[in-house]
């Protein structure tokens, strides 16, 4: 299973599932996190029966987590924003890609 750090867009190669104290080995992230979930969409939890977490970026023992797997959805944490596909794009097309 392969996800996106939403800390710092690295890809990580996970072996099974994410660990409750994971860390992306790039940025130190938490990988167990609200933002790093596929039911965190628009900066909210779309999980009726989750309790309220105070910080969504830190880790936590959500029972309703699921990891954002690279490419599972559109509003998935691991895909890259508008922004940097803009960006991409323009670089390739002024040749500096």
């Amino acid at each position: 299973m392969k996800i996106v750090c939403r800390g710092c867009g690295n890809g990580v190669e996970l072996v099974d599932r994410v660990g409750f104290r994971d860390l992306c080995p790039d940025c130190s992230a938490y990988l167990h996190s609200c933002v790093q979930c596929r039911l965190y969409v628009k900066d909210r939890c779309t999980e009726p029966q989750a309790e309220k977490v105070r910080d969504p970026g830190a880790g936590n023992y959500c029972d309703w987590f699921q990891a954002g797997v690279e490419g599972s959805s559109p509003d998935d944490p691991g895909k890259r924003s508008g922004r940097s596909e803009a960006e991409e794009l323009w670089r390739k097309l002024k040749g500096k890609s």
